[in-house]
């Protein structure tokens, strides 16, 4: 033991390093580049209106958020295009990208933005 060297066993070593942030998810650097859509319903809590569900649309570069409450998950569309209209004349900036889940009020989704020019994201399942 006395006459080894100083040296460290390689497990020693490894479990000193320290882990590297991750870095895979990037910010968009415009706004409209990529809007977050869901829909979520209120768990049995109506509200003044008789509304049922809730609509998020989030701006990935700016965060800002809006949300609209409907009645039925069918109104998600008319929803998009209320959002739609308003921020493009706001901002005079066009859409790029909506990135949503596989949910099926967003099927009709994909014929509208292959029309209008938008890419429609959808997130992998779990």
């Amino acid at each position: 033991m006395y006459g080894k060297q100083n040296s460290k066993c390689d497990i020693c070593v490894e479990s000193k390093i320290t882990k590297k942030t991750c870095h895979s998810v990037e910010r968009q650097a415009e706004l409209l580049g990529l809007i977050h859509i869901d829909l979520a319903d209120l768990k049995q809590t109506m509200s003044r209106g008789g509304k049922n569900y809730f609509v998020t649309f989030i701006d990935d570069f700016s965060r800002y958020t809006k949300v609209y409450l409907i009645k039925h998950k069918d109104a998600t569309f008319d929803t998009l295009l209320t959002y739609k209209a308003e921020v493009e004349d706001e901002l005079n900036k066009r859409i790029k990208r909506i990135r949503s889940d596989r949910g099926d009020e967003y099927v009709s989704f994909n014929d509208y933005c292959v029309k209008e020019d938008i890419i429609h994201e959808i997130t992998p399942p779990y």
